[in-house]
């Protein structure tokens, strides 16, 4: 085997150079001026017009780029010229002229024996070089249609060959379709940007919507925690005073993401706000939601819910579930049960529904976990699911106060998945009744 060695060539070397420098590029403006420059050294020009006539009527144009070989900005320096990507606008529609009959053909096309210094668009700058005799029109192909053109010409009458001619066909429409793709790029850059300063602020909002601190209830100690996704997502929790002493506690996910996520989340704190009821039952507060929701027309949204009453002078909590995850219960003893009852479908599909209350006795030490499915349909990196039987093993293991179980569920979240990034948002709320304000925090684990 022999090598031949090809950078010792120059044209090879400069080719080299130039595409190196283009890949590390992300401006069209800086893509389009480093071409231009490696343009000059292997295909030398007096003159060089870029022109496009996308979005535009038959027969009219603009002239995105005119300039001589010194005009060219040199590396690392950005052309002073509008940015015809950005500032369309700013150039000028022309129609007719030399440029004009040329695009009329939609054909690549070599002319000779030119003579331009009166042409309407191209005759000023023309007559600025000392005139032009000879160019080569080529169309950057886009879904087939000539859009963008180039048009390089020289003061040599004779000044292009037709091997070079049918060389730069190909070359023009690379890097037009390499300029394309990086606008593309860019815009979806731009756009992303956008969107992520849109979630952001949507995710503000929703944390505007949520308890802006724990309140204090009789007999019990309570944690919450709310950790969003990279996209806007439905998770709900809440509290609420009754006129009767009583409180109802709400924990809530809305399908799907983004800003519909986010909007139905809204709809449902107002109209759960809205709720009168001197002695509410859980499930005359959910239907009361599913109703006003059914009225909203979701269309294909929904929410689950779980609604639950806590009376401090009873030591219950009267609870409905529609769709929701049942929440566990974690015994003094550490022993783990669930909150399950008979459930309904989600809130917002159809009516009616018919959610039961079911009641249950709290003794001390009980600690309830509610939590959205984000936590348990976590996925770790070959996709197995984080689980209730992990769940459990985290509350189980914890120190019996609310604050010592979120944490551990956290923990364990990320040992599981070793991420602290979320493809769901997940939300925690805990309570233990403590009606002896035992101190649960300092005790030891069970």
């Amino acid at each position: 085997m022999r090598r031949v060695h090809t950078q010792s060539r120059p044209n090879v070397a400069l080719l080299t150079e130039v595409l190196r420098d283009i890949s590390m590029m992300d401006d069209p403006r800086d893509v389009l001026a480093a071409f231009g420059r490696g343009l000059r050294k292997l295909r030398p020009f007096d003159l060089i017009a870029s022109v496009s006539k996308r979005g535009l009527h038959d027969g009219e144009y603009k002239v995105t780029r005119l300039f001589t070989p010194a005009e060219l900005p040199t590396a690392g320096q950005r052309a002073e010229a509008p940015d015809p990507w950005r500032q369309w606008d700013q150039l000028p529609t022309h129609t007719g002229g030399f440029i004009g009959a040329v695009l009329a053909d939609g054909l690549p096309q070599l002319f000779e024996e030119l003579t331009l210094e009166h042409d309407p668009v191209l005759g000023e700058k023309i007559r600025e070089i000392g005139g032009v005799g000879s160019c080569q029109a080529i169309p950057a192909y886009d879904a087939g249609q000539p859009l963008n053109w180039l048009f390089r010409f020289r003061k040599d009458p004779r000044g292009f060959t037709m091997e070079e001619f049918e060389q730069d066909i190909l070359t023009t429409n690379l890097f037009g379709g390499a300029t394309k793709n990086l606008v593309t790029a860019q815009r979806l850059h731009e756009t992303n940007l956008k969107l992520r300063d849109q979630f952001q602020q949507i995710a503000q909002i929703q944390r505007g919507l949520l308890p802006a601190k724990s309140p204090t209830i009789p007999g019990l100690s309570l944690a919450t925690s709310y950790l969003t996704s990279d996209q806007a997502g439905g998770d709900y929790y809440d509290f609420f005073p009754f006129a009767d002493g009583t409180w109802g506690i709400l924990i809530a996910d809305v399908s799907g993401h983004g800003a519909a996520a986010a909007t139905v989340m809204a709809m449902l704190r107002a109209i759960l706000h809205c709720f009168e009821d001197p002695s509410p039952s859980p499930d005359a507060v959910l239907t009361y939601a599913n109703d006003r929701l059914l009225r909203a027309n979701l269309e294909g949204s929904f929410v689950t819910a779980f609604f639950a009453i806590y009376n401090p002078a009873l030591a219950t909590l009267t609870y409905a579930r529609c769709g929701h995850n049942p929440p566990r219960l974690r015994k003094k003893n550490g022993d783990i049960t669930s909150l399950d009852t008979d459930g309904t479908v989600p809130l917002g599909l159809f009516a009616p529904i018919e959610p039961k209350s079911t009641a249950l006795k709290l003794e001390p030490g009980d600690t309830v976990v509610l939590y959205t499915d984000g936590i348990t349909e976590a996925f770790d990196l070959n996709r197995d699911m984080f689980g209730l039987q992990r769940l459990d093993h985290a509350i189980r293991h914890a120190k019996p106060c609310p604050d010592s179980v979120i944490d551990d569920i956290h923990k364990a979240l990320f040992d599981f998945n070793l991420s602290r990034n979320r493809d769901d948002d997940q939300t925690i709320v805990a309570f233990r009744y403590d009606p002896y304000n035992e101190q649960a925090c300092k005790a030891d684990k069970p």
